[in-house]
């Protein structure tokens, strides 16, 4: 029983020290507006609600950072996971996207979400809000069928 009760000592000192010692950067600075997800395709509000709800943490500047991810190690684990999220998809700077690549990617969203891959499920426990209801997912992939007539989308057909 000793040797337990040193065992959880000795973790709750490394993670406070961790937690001490380590500054994440979670570069949250700022994006232009006029860049992002919204401005440049203009989704409905039910389709922009459920993106921000279940993916602007990790695919953009304007996610909120939980606690935990200021506490090593979840700090790194969180780091890589919002650089990996946002190289592959960054809905603060979509303006960055060619109009092939936007639609690539909101076709591959629209298969991540039916899939249900998206978020992630190790995400879904500390975060039960983030999945996307069935509704939501037909909704957004109904959504980007419309794209089609969308003048920087249509020229790639």
């Amino acid at each position: 029983m000793r040797r337990i009760i040193w065992l959880i000592a000795i973790v709750v000192v490394v993670l406070l020290v961790g937690s001490l010692v380590d500054r994440p950067n979670f570069d949250l600075t700022p994006a232009n507006p006029a860049a992002g997800f919204d401005a440049q395709l203009h989704p409905p509000q039910a389709v922009s609600d459920a993106l921000h709800k279940s993916c602007y943490n990790c695919h953009s500047t304007q996610g909120e950072i939980p606690w935990y991810a200021h506490v090593w190690p979840a700090s790194v684990l969180v780091q890589n996971d919002i650089r990996q999220g946002r190289t592959y998809m960054d809905l603060s700077n979509w303006s960055n996207l060619s109009p092939e690549m936007s639609r690539i990617r909101l076709i591959d969203s629209c298969r991540m979400m039916k899939e249900a891959k998206m978020p992630p499920a190790i995400y879904r426990p500390l975060h039960p809000g983030a999945a996307q209801s069935a509704q939501e997912a037909d909704a957004f992939c109904a959504w980007v069928n419309t794209q089609a007539a969308n003048p920087a989308i249509a020229a790639l057909r």
